[in-house]
């Protein structure tokens, strides 16, 4: 399931600790706009506004609400067992030969290109 901006802003302002004074000014938006998006259910802010914040954090808003693919990623491994990861890996390991990239135990390292 996907999360709203809103509640995106407030579990990373949550886990980073920032300040609505920090992200203001950082980002250019009015403290005003950010209290009005975190205290209001449902709240929206414009496409603009969406950018600067997910900018403040090094990211596009596409990443900031949806989280970089690895953190998805890791948090669905994180619910399987250890058989159902290994069929996981061998599953990715094998599409990755299909394409003539062989996949190392190193998860940076790409090969056969």
């Amino acid at each position: 399931m996907r999360t709203t901006f809103r509640q995106a802003l407030i579990d990373r302002m949550a886990r980073d600790g920032t300040r609505i004074a920090d992200l203001a000014s950082g980002a250019g938006v009015s403290r005003d706009t950010i209290n009005k998006l975190l205290s209001r259910e449902g709240a929206s802010t414009s496409v603009e506004n969406a950018m600067a914040i997910a900018a403040f954090y090094g990211e596009t808003v596409e990443g900031f609400i949806g989280g970089p693919a690895g953190d998805r990623l890791a948090a669905l491994v994180a619910q399987l067992d250890g058989t159902e990861r290994a069929l996981v890996e061998a599953q990715i390991r094998g599409i990755l030969q299909h394409r003539g990239e062989v996949a190392s135990s190193d998860p940076g390292s790409r090969t056969g290109q």
